[in-house]
């Protein structure tokens, strides 16, 4: 789904699901380990959950909606998402100041100078990371399913 506004501008786009529920759940664990990494397409839907470990950063089912882009978009959507709907993130308050730090550690890892682990972990197993090595498996790569 996608939508534009002529009037303000404010684009949305948003993809929904179809076809049936699978059985299992799906929990992916990515290393990126390089700039070429932050290109990978990944798809993030509205049911899964989202984390960094090395950023304490967690996202619960539902945020950011669903979502088809690359690693750095994802990491690009989650940094404009904070810097704009944060009430504290303007100001010189204590909470801003942890804000911007958290933002600053968050676009130098868009950079690929960094490695971190990328999880998806989804109880209807719609998620998704391109595997350039298919259809071998990426050492990158961890899939559980449960």
């Amino acid at each position: 789904m996608a939508f534009s506004c002529e009037f303000c501008g404010h684009k949305s786009t948003e993809i929904k699901q179809g076809g049936g529920i699978s059985e299992h759940a799906t929990k992916i664990t990515f290393n990126v380990k390089n700039e070429e990494d932050m290109n990978r397409d990944v798809f993030k839907s509205d049911t899964t959950f989202f984390a960094i470990p090395e950023l304490e950063l967690e996202l619960a089912p539902g945020t950011l909606g669903s979502l088809y882009t690359t690693v750095e978009g994802l990491l690009d959507k989650i940094h404009e998402h904070l810097s704009n709907a944060n009430p504290f993130g303007q100001g010189d308050s204590v909470q801003n100041q942890k804000l911007m730090e958290f933002l600053a550690k968050l676009e130098y890892l868009k950079t690929g100078k960094e490695e971190f682990t990328f999880i998806l972990d989804d109880p209807l197993s719609n998620c998704f990371i391109y595997n350039p090595n298919a259809p071998a498996d990426d050492p990158q790569i961890k899939i559980d399913v449960y």
